[in-house]
């Protein structure tokens, strides 16, 4: 199973890499981009795409993963709560008897 598993997943990178190099072959035209008061150095359109896709994987990462943080310290203490009301119950519990 293990070799199957390796076969498709070079294959799926052979895809993509085949993609890549088709997508910059056909878009190898040089392009200046201009933003208000900056315009960026020519390079190749393929560039910016990917540099843009990549940038914003990068940015949607970033963003998510400060919400993962927070909602991982949300539980860590909701699991010390859950402890602490654990051992409150044992503690009455044996009171009681």
């Amino acid at each position: 199973m293990s070799l199957i598993r390796r076969v498709i997943i070079v294959a799926f990178a052979l895809v993509i890499l085949l993609v890549g190099v088709l997508f910059s072959s056909l878009n190898s035209q040089k392009v200046v981009i201009h933003f208000l008061v900056y315009e960026t150095p020519e390079f190749y359109l393929s560039f910016w795409i990917i540099a843009s896709f990549a940038l914003g994987g990068l940015i949607g990462v970033l963003s998510s993963s400060a919400t993962i943080i927070r909602l991982k310290t949300g539980r860590k203490r909701s699991d010390k709560k859950v402890k602490r009301s654990e051992s409150e119950i044992i503690r009455l519990k044996g009171e009681s008897a």
